[in-house]
């Protein structure tokens, strides 16, 4: 018996279990396009392998459910505008040319005559390749075998961006292909034109390379990791690219910058499993757990001492198990709100050190958690040579217009200068570390005597109809809600801005707006912050409300909890995009509240439906909240204190 006589039998079983019990799935617009690694016939410590029958029940389940196998050729035409896909498509990939898909898969697409794509890393063809690649790899000949037939389209993988480089001062690496080389002997990073220069030599490289050993057009470029941005797929387009894939397991086929997302198998899935994974809806969110932490607490101008208290934190966040933590990117030591210094490289404010990209490094791989930036949105106090009181925001003040007396100073949203010193300062942000989300901070608001910057005047003046500065409490209520529109429209417009100069960077980049408590519950509180709950939902992936019970001075902390939340339930969506903070210290008596009272407020919120809960201090040197309390709800473990039974 030959090897496609064995595939055919194999498959023949496997189109019997379908028949018995086909599981239903739910059908999306788009192409489901699958990546799979390495198909042996058994899976051993390889998570991205997949074992053959898997494969075989895959391709089943898809035939018998009316999906049509598409070719690279069928989506380069379609995204063109050339070719109209049927309504089921499905594009199977292969990522680095493992010699099982020689082995076993080729055969098999010829089997059953379905089309696929193998993405190749050149190098490692070479032999220079990395630790984590446990298994033989195709070699030249078998590479230009399969590329000659209709039913594989080989593709490049890059030439050697499929590896991590130093990109802080602390040695971590990351993605070759979006981060900026630190130098470790001269202390200095990588430069933009060094960047673009790198990218742009190595995927030439791999694209002659394998146009020379297949003699055939290279038309695509799966991104190493799947991790790509702005400058990348520029670089991508001048080599002669004509379209790219990313990984990150959505079934929606187009991504920023026209990549093209694909779903990751992974853990060697049933094929019901992996069906679940793709019935996920595009707007299904899961239940997160956040920790929002100061990394002025981490800081020490030892770094010696800065790593011990890494490591201290990283193993509360580790025993924890929350799903993200909003990580303090700016420097705060004296609690003003008024941001002096930051732990980034940058071109507008000085660098208390450069840190943050070492400790959401460290979060990521080690506490295994999504970080967000945390971020000022306007409360930055600017250096001496750059501060003018003409960018601030202006109160008015008994006819005339000064600089705002708020607690929190910020720069206006309304000054073109001010987008371009932030747009900087948030650019830099993402040019120097990897983050997946950004977190706003409250201080995105305006009161209802601010903003008179210069720059706002003459769009108040034609809302009132006056050419003179009229005082705010004397305009009619339609010119009032007028210009309250108008200061949440540019807030609102300042942030989507600066998450878009992040998203060049990081395409898949979440974001999260803070907003005080009051604008959920009483609707005239919107005049008193310029903050609208309803208009956020619709912008932002998530609204944080900081749900502080002490600072809010209600009486009865967790009914007012529960009102909040159903106050949330009322808009489309509340639930599924609200995280609701809580505060664990209390600043008006400058003590750290009982972590019973906190776990209790957490379980009052979850009780009453609220899906992502957050609280906001940690101090991981203090125990505070005290993590055996609070893990039960902090956790996203199914048994959180299954370490302790040892």
């Amino acid at each position: 018996m030959n090897r496609k006589q064995k595939i055919g039998i194999v498959a023949l079983l496997a189109a019997a279990f379908f028949f018995v019990s086909p599981p239903v799935l739910r059908a999306y617009e788009g192409t489901i396009i699958l990546c799979y690694h390495d198909v042996p016939k058994e899976v051993d410590l390889d998570n991205t392998g997949v074992d053959q029958k898997s494969l075989i029940d895959t391709i089943e389940y898809f035939k018998m459910h009316g999906y049509t196998f598409i070719s690279l050729d069928d989506l380069i035409q379609s995204k063109n505008g050339d070719k109209e896909l049927p309504e089921k498509t499905i594009l199977l990939t292969f990522d680095d040319a493992y010699d099982s898909f020689y082995d076993f898969v080729y055969p098999l697409l010829e089997e059953y005559e379905i089309p696929s794509m193998l993405a190749v890393v050149t190098n490692w063809i070479d032999g220079e390749r990395p630790e984590y690649v446990m298994h033989p790899l195709m070699n030249w000949d078998q590479i230009r075998e399969v590329a000659e037939s209709p039913y594989v389209e080989v593709v490049s993988h890059s030439q050697n961006l499929h590896t991590g480089i130093t990109y802080n001062p602390q040695g971590n690496k990351a993605a070759a292909a979006v981060s900026r080389a630190f130098d470790t002997q001269t202390g200095t990073y990588e430069s933009r034109e060094a960047y673009q220069e790198r990218v742009y030599a190595d995927l030439k490289m791999s694209k002659e390379i394998l146009e020379k050993k297949t003699g055939q057009a290279i038309r695509a470029l799966v991104w190493p990791y799947g991790l790509y941005n702005e400058i990348a797929v520029e670089e991508a387009k001048k080599v002669g690219f004509q379209i790219g894939f990313t990984l990150n397991d959505k079934v929606v086929t187009k991504s920023p910058f026209d990549q093209i997302n694909r779903f990751l198998v992974y853990e060697n899935p049933r094929i019901v499993d992996l069906l679940k994974d793709l019935k996920l809806a595009p707007n299904l969110y899961p239940q997160n757990r956040i920790v929002q932490a100061d990394l002025d607490m981490i800081y020490d101008p030892d770094p010696e001492q800065t790593e011990r208290n890494l490591g201290v934190f990283l193993d509360r966040i580790k025993d924890l198990r929350p799903t993200t933590v909003y990580l303090q990117a700016f420097c705060d030591d004296h609690a003003t709100g008024n941001i002096r210094e930051v732990y980034f490289p940058n071109r507008i404010l000085p660098v208390k050190q450069d840190l943050f990209s070492r400790v959401a490094h460290q979060l990521k791989t080690r506490a295994g958690v999504k970080v967000y930036a945390w971020m000022p949105m306007l409360s930055l106090e600017l250096p001496e040579d750059m501060a003018r009181d003409d960018l601030y925001v202006r109160e008015y003040v008994s006819g005339e217009t000064q600089v705002t007396s708020a607690w929190y100073k910020r720069l206006s949203p309304f000054s073109a200068e001010v987008r371009e010193i932030l747009t900087k300062l948030y650019e830099d942000l993402a040019v120097y570390a990897g983050i997946d989300g950004i977190v706003f901070q409250d201080d995105g608001y305006l009161n209802s005597r601010e903003d008179f910057h210069p720059d706002a005047i003459k769009k108040y003046q034609e809302i009132t109809g006056q050419d003179e500065l009229t005082d705010p409490k004397m305009i009619d209520a339609g010119q009032t809600s007028e210009w309250i529109d108008e200061k949440v429209t540019v807030i609102n417009a300042l942030s989507e801005h600066l998450l878009m100069t992040v998203a060049k960077y990081w395409p898949e980049i979440e974001s999260a707006r803070t907003l005080y408590a009051p604008v959920v519950l009483d609707e005239s509180a919107i005049a008193r912050f310029s903050q609208d709950y309803g208009r956020s939902l619709e912008r932002y992936d998530y609204v944080v409300i900081m749900a502080y019970p002490y600072l809010e001075e209600v009486k009865n902390p967790k009914k007012w909890l529960k009102e909040l939340v159903a106050a949330v339930k009322t808009h489309p969506e509340g639930i599924e995009k609200t995280v609701f903070k809580v505060q664990t210290f209390d600043w008006k008596k400058q003590r750290w509240i009982n972590s019973k009272i906190v776990n209790q407020w957490l379980e009052a919120l979850v009780a009453s439906g609220a899906r992502h809960i957050a609280y906001y201090p940690d101090d991981y040197v203090k125990d505070h909240p005290q993590k055996n309390i609070i893990r039960s709800m902090m956790s996203v473990e199914n048994f959180p204190y299954k370490r302790d039974w040892k």
